[in-house]
C-alpha cells in the first residue's frame, strides 16, 4: 500500500487537524498553568520572606541594631548556598552585615537578581524574591532565590512536552492505521466497480459488518449491485423471455387470420377465427401493456412517492371487490386487519393499488375451487406488513427467487392465463417505495408478504 496515499487519506487528515488543534490547546494550557504557578510560588515565597524580615524587625526593636548585626553575620555565614540573602547596610549604602554585596533598588517586596556573595555562573538563576525597608535609618534586605520556581516550571514544562509528544505520536499512528484500513476499504470498492463496468455483474464488495461510514456505504453499493445484476440479468432474459411468451399467440393468430382466409375463399362466415385473432392480439397487448409498465416502475424517480396513503382504505376497497370475483370461482375472500391502528405509507397510489391487484389476482387465478383467501394488514416496527394468503398449490423452493423474473412461468405449458410480469411487478413496486417482498408456504398454499415503511406519526 502507497504510504501518500495513506498519508492523504481523510482519516489521517481528520487526525492530524485534531493533533494540530491538541497542540494548540496544549501550548495554551501550558502557559496558562506557568503563570499560574510562578505567581502562587512567588506569592508563597514573599510571604516567607516578609516573614523573616519582620521578625529581624522586632529583634532589632527590642535588643538593638548590634544584636541585628550579629543576627545578620550568623545567617548569611550559615546559609551559605546561596539559596537565602540577608544584608544590613548604612545610610550611605555601604554593607554593614550580610551576604549582599551591593544594596539593591526599590523598597518592600521586589523581584529581581541580587549581588549574592556566593553567586556562581553556574546557579540555575540570580533572581531573587526579596522584601528590603528602612530599619532606623539602615535598609534591611531579606531575600530568597527562585530556584524552586525555575525548577518547578522546568518539570512542568517537560511534562506537558513529553505528555503532548507522546499523545500526538498515538493519534497520529492510530489516525495512519485507520486511514490505512479505510484505504483498504475504498480499494476494494474500487476492484469491485471497475469489475463490474468490464461486465463482472457477480462481484461484491466483502462486507466485514462494520458499522463505519464506508462500511454502509460498502452495503449499499452491494444493495445497488444486487438490483444492476437483476436488471441486466433482466434486459438479457427479456427479449428471449417476449419471443417464446409472444410465438404462441402470434403463431395461433396467424392460423386463425390464414383460417379466416379461407371461409372467405369460401364464402363462409370468418367470424369465429378472427374472434380468435382478435383474442391472441389482446393476450399480446396485455403482454406489452406490463413489460412497459414494469420499465416504466423501474425507471420512475422517487418525486411521486411522497403522497400519504391509508393502505386500509386502498386494500379494504380491493378486497370487496376481489372477494366478489373470488367467490364466483368458488373460492372465499377475507379482510383482517387490527382496529386502532395507522396503516398510512409514503407512496404512489397507483402502484401501491396494481401491486395490491396483482397479488389478489394471483391468489384467486392460482387456487382452486375451495380456496380461502386471507388479507391481513398489520403494524411491526414502524413498518407496515400486508399479507396475502391462500390454500393454492404453493410455489416450490428451488422457485421462489425466479418467480420475480420477468415471464417466469411455474407452469410451462401456460395453462393459467397471465403474462408472467405480476410478481415481477409486485418486488419492482416493493423496492420502489423501500419496501421487501418474502414468500413462505402455507402448508398448503402461499403467503407473499409485502413490507413498507409506515409514514410518522
Amino acid at each position: 500500500m502507497d504510504r501518500g496515499d495513506v498519508l492523504s487519506g481523510a482519516a489521517f487528515s481528520a487526525v492530524l487537524r485534531s493533533a494540530f488543534a491538541f497542540v494548540i490547546v496544549l501550548v495554551l494550557f501550558g502557559w496558562l498553568a506557568l503563570v499560574y504557578i510562578d505567581r502562587s510560588l512567588i506569592a508563597e515565597l514573599g510571604d516567607d520572606v516578609q516573614q523573616r524580615w519582620n521578625i529581624i524587625a522586632t529583634d532589632h526593636a527590642n535588643e538593638g541594631q548590634d544584636h541585628v548585626v550579629t543576627t545578620v553575620n550568623k545567617v548569611s555565614r550559615v546559609q551559605s548556598n546561596g539559596h537565602h540573602a540577608v544584608a544590613l547596610f548604612d545610610t550611605n549604602d555601604s554593607l554593614v552585615a550580610g551576604n549582599i554585596l551591593s544594596r539593591p533598588e526599590g523598597r518592600g517586596l521586589q523581584v529581581g537578581a541580587l549581588d549574592h556573595v556566593d553567586g556562581s555562573p553556574d546557579d540555575l538563576t540570580h533572581d531573587y524574591v526579596y522584601y528590603s525597608d528602612s530599619l532606623d535609618g539602615t535598609l534591611l534586605v531579606v531575600g530568597q532565590r527562585l530556584d524552586l520556581l525555575y525548577r518547578t516550571k522546568i518539570l512542568v514544562f517537560r511534562a506537558l512536552t513529553l505528555s503532548g509528544f507522546l499523545i500526538v505520536l498515538t493519534m497520529l499512528s492510530v489516525g495512519y492505521l485507520l486511514s490505512g484500513k479505510s484505504l483498504r476499504r475504498l480499494r476494494e470498492i474500487e476492484t469491485a466497480l471497475s469489475k463490474t463496468s468490464e461486465g463482472d455483474m457477480a462481484v461484491r464488495i466483502p462486507e466485514n459488518g462494520g458499522t463505519t461510514q464506508i462500511d454502509r456505504i460498502a452495503r449499499q453499493l452491494n444493495q445497488h449491485l444486487d438490483r444492476l445484476s437483476r436488471m441486466v440479468a433482466t434486459t438479457r432474459n427479456t427479449a428471449a423471455a417476449t419471443a417464446h411468451d409472444l410465438k404462441s399467440p402470434l403463431g395461433r393468430a396467424y392460423l386463425s387470420l390464414g383460417k379466416a382466409m379461407e371461409r372467405v375463399e369460401h364464402d363462409e362466415d370468418p367470424s369465429a377465427e378472427l374472434a380468435d385473432t382478435q383474442d391472441e392480439l389482446e393476450n399480446m397487448r396485455v403482454i406489452f401493456d406490463s413489460y412497459l409498465q414494469l420499465s416504466r416502475i423501474e425507471a420512475a424517480g422517487q418525486e411521486h412517492l411522497g403522497k400519504r396513503i391509508d393502505l386500509v382504505a386502498l386494500a379494504g376497497e380491493l378486497a370487496d371487490t376481489f372477494a366478489l370475483i373470488a367467490e364466483d370461482e368458488g373460492q372465499s375472500l377475507l379482510f383482517d386487519v387490527d382496529a386502532g391502528k395507522d396503516y398510512g405509507v409514503n407512496g404512489d397510489g397507483q402502484m401501491l393499488q396494481q401491486m395490491v391487484v396483482n397479488l389478489l389476482q394471483n391468489a384467486v387465478t392460482h387456487g382452486a375451487e375451495g380456496n380461502v383467501i386471507t388479507v391481513r394488514l398489520a403494524r411491526a416496527e414502524g413498518c407496515v406488513r400486508f399479507t396475502v394468503a391462500d390454500k393454492g398449490p404453493g410455489i416450490p423452493a428451488e422457485s421462489k427467487e425466479r418467480v420475480f423474473e420477468p415471464f417466469h412461468r411455474l407452469d410451462p405449458s401456460r395453462s393459467k392465463p397471465g403474462s408472467g410480469l405480476g410478481l415481477a411487478l409486485v418486488r419492482a413496486i416493493a423496492e420502489k417505495h423501500n419496501g421487501t417482498i418474502a414468500l413462505r408456504d402455507n402448508h398448503p398454499g402461499l403467503i407473499v408478504e409485502v413490507t413498507l415503511p409506515a409514514t410518522a406519526i
